[in-house]
């Protein structure tokens, strides 16, 4: 794909040559319009002195003082020319010597303008025009050589082009220099690219025009967002190895021994089912987590459908009664994969642990709310504070919730909200509750 730069300096050249193709057009017809206008009324003022020369006799014929007539007039093929002429006679001038040009009667007060072919290939504008003197009707016509004109116009025609072409080459150059050092930030954007790549930065820099500014603070938010999302991976593979690590040790000092008794295998198959157990959970939060585009924010009335999908078919045989009441238009400013991943750990947590009912409520006000309860065995109080403390997060063994909620716990705080774990006044059983800015800031990633 052609660079930006290369593309700007192609659209402008051609900007510039239609600009100053139409500007060259446009002062060639009107010079041209203006020196015709010119001469049209420079020979009707010729004529009217003609008319001044003209004297009509009893019998209606005229003579022409030629005193009076320019000598122009008098120079063979001079290139200016008249014909006077009336029903009786015709009088030329002696600069047609003995060419003859074409000239009709006109009534009196009527003005005609033509080009014409003249002698030795001149081109003519001729002017003619009727007029009354001493009761006696007559034309005027009056004709000049262009080529004289048009000589000088076509000379103008091409020092305008000339300087056209330097102007436009000046500011071809001046505009690739602009461009040059406009595009220059993302020369350095692409650097930094470079150096993330490679790890010497951790986010690009923020000096830069207003244009780039929300490119450059998407780029990090969704870094910010990566990183993250890797450090709550990483988190969750330590808790994976830690939770699997006492199965697998006690399942490698069982086989170590030459004999297995009957008590032996049967902590083999508890141990086993614990590994099957937490891989199963595991796989579901990932179920949970679905699949979605970095920076795209959730939606509750597209996303959440999908997600309680998922949970009511992995947890069909509980045929468990679900309520919603989620106010409309709710602006989310969470991101759709870690809000999947925040609600999917909630809510399979009330899922494994609720008897028969569940209760999501999510409205706004000034902040974002959402509570979930259930009417299971609750938590045991002295535990509330520790259920998302890392190290207990995959330990099933607890009765009551505690599984994710770490991982919950780290969400909501990068997103600047709050969590807090009570008894459900309504169920009976565990209720959590997230508060969240409305607004969220993409530099807090």
């Amino acid at each position: 794909m052609p660079s930006i730069q290369s593309k700007l300096s192609t659209g402008l050249l051609l900007s510039l040559i239609i600009a100053f193709t139409s500007l060259w057009i446009l002062v060639s017809i009107n010079v041209q319009f203006l020196a015709k206008e010119y001469i049209t009324s420079r020979l009707k003022h010729d004529a009217e002195s003609l008319l001044n020369t003209i004297h009509f006799d009893n019998k209606g014929l005229f003579t022409v003082d030629d005193t009076r007539i320019d000598l122009l007039f008098n120079q063979p093929f001079s290139g200016h020319y008249f014909v006077i002429s009336t029903d009786k006679q015709s009088i030329s001038s002696r600069s047609l010597w003995d060419y003859r040009l074409k000239t009709a009667n006109i009534n009196t007060g009527i003005q005609l303008r033509k080009l014409e072919q003249g002698p030795e290939l001149q081109s003519l504008l001729l002017v003619s025009g009727g007029y009354e003197k001493q009761g006696n009707k007559l034309t005027i016509s009056i004709a000049e050589d262009l080529n004289p004109i048009n000589k000088n116009i076509n000379q103008f025609k091409y020092w305008f082009a000339a300087m056209a072409f330097g102007m436009l080459l000046i500011l071809v150059i001046l505009q690739v220099l602009i461009l040059r050092k406009s595009l220059a930030p993302l020369s350095r954007i692409q650097t930094e690219l470079r150096l993330l790549q490679q790890g010497q930065l951790k986010k690009l820099g923020t000096e830069s025009p207003s244009e780039l500014r929300p490119l450059i603070d998407e780029v990090n938010h969704l870094l910010g967002l990566t990183e993250h999302r890797i450090r709550r991976s990483r988190d969750a593979l330590s808790d994976l190895a830690h939770a699997i690590k006492k199965p697998l040790t006690v399942i490698r000092q069982i086989t170590d021994k030459n004999t297995i008794t009957d008590a032996n295998r049967a902590t083999l198959i508890k141990q086993t089912e614990d590994i099957y157990r937490i891989s199963d959970n595991i796989l579901k939060r990932a179920r949970l987590a679905g699949h979605s585009h970095t920076g795209a924010l959730f939606s509750f009335a597209d996303d959440l459908p999908a997600l309680l999908k998922t949970l009511q078919g992995m947890y069909a045989a509980k045929n468990m009664q679900l309520t919603t009441d989620v106010q409309d238009n709710i602006m989310c400013p969470v991101d759709r994969e870690d809000m999947l991943e925040l609600l999917g750990n909630l809510l399979d947590n009330a899922y494994k642990w609720a008897a028969t009912s569940i209760l999501l409520n999510v409205y706004t006000d000034t902040e974002l709310h959402i509570s979930i309860e259930d009417d299971g065995p609750g938590v045991n109080p002295e535990m509330i504070d520790d259920l998302s403390i890392r190290g207990i997060r995959l330990d099933e063994k607890v009765q009551g919730h505690g599984f994710g909620l770490a991982i919950t716990a780290d969400i909501i705080s990068d997103y600047n909200g709050n969590i807090s774990f009570s008894d459900s006044a309504e169920l009976g059983g565990f209720r959590a509750e997230i508060t969240l800015p409305l607004q969220h800031n993409n530099n807090t990633h």
